[in-house]
């Protein structure tokens, strides 16, 4: 049997939610707008909708809209957020794991990144360089974790984009749950974090995959070396 108008509606939808463009927590198009964009009728776009809200992809809010919700990126943290509780060491792991998933999804991303991508990452960077111009710990910490995931999304692999939002999550809750972390408030630190930052938009701008990679690989080097000494090898 043919697919049907919903059938492909909910495909076009849930590739949306699988590449990052409707990001968890965000707010569906207006439902005409939306209707109109994937060539459906509104009843077809609710019909849709209804199915992936019964699958907890989607939520909607009376008065308020329909929103994506956090079901595709909260398979691996639940179990594991135990666990580095009570065996801290596996944050090195974490780290150690990051630097090779990173690494590749910014090469990735320097070779794949849209013309709408580059329009991203250049928001979050700006973003980041006034934060550090008025030393802005708080928006320093939270555009740090857009950032990464930005470049994720950049690079095109709905794997890269689902497994970076679960690492980042577990990654901040470690540190918070450890009172510890890269001190942002350390103006050294926090300048040393920017400079990487921008190299990193400079090689995915530049289309230099290998730059990319190795710029990541220094930065989460760079983490890594900032964390260790907080607990003879385990890392916060």
């Amino acid at each position: 049997m043919p697919p049907t108008a919903a059938d492909r509606a909910t495909r076009e939808l849930e590739s949306r939610l699988l590449d990052g463009r409707y990001a968890a927590g965000a707010r569906l198009p207006a439902e005409r707008a939306l209707a109109d964009e994937l060539g459906v009728s509104r009843g077809t776009l609710r019909e849709a909708v209804q199915r992936l809200a019964a699958r907890g992809l989607l939520a909607s809010r009376v008065g308020s809209g329909v929103y994506v919700t956090d079901r595709l990126h909260g398979g691996l943290t639940s179990p594991w957020r135990q666990l580095l509780t009570e065996h801290p060491h596996l944050g090195k792991d974490m780290l150690e794991f990051r630097r090779v998933l990173e690494g590749e999804a910014a090469a990735f991303a320097a070779e794949r990144a849209t013309r709408a991508d580059l329009t991203m990452l250049r928001g979050v960077i700006d973003r980041l360089r006034r934060a550090r111009r008025d030393d802005d710990e708080a928006q320093e910490v939270l555009l740090d974790s857009l950032w990464h995931g930005a470049i994720a999304t950049a690079a095109h692999n709905a794997m890269f984009g689902y497994l970076q939002a679960n690492l980042l999550a577990l990654h901040r809750e470690h540190m918070a749950q450890n009172h510890a972390g890269l001190r942002f408030g350390d103006r050294a630190v926090a300048e040393a974090l920017w400079q990487q930052h921008f190299a990193l938009w400079e090689a995915i701008r530049a289309r230099a995959p290998e730059q990319a990679r190795d710029t990541m690989y220094a930065h989460i080097d760079f983490v890594r070396a900032r964390l260790a000494p907080d607990a003879a090898g385990a890392l916060p």
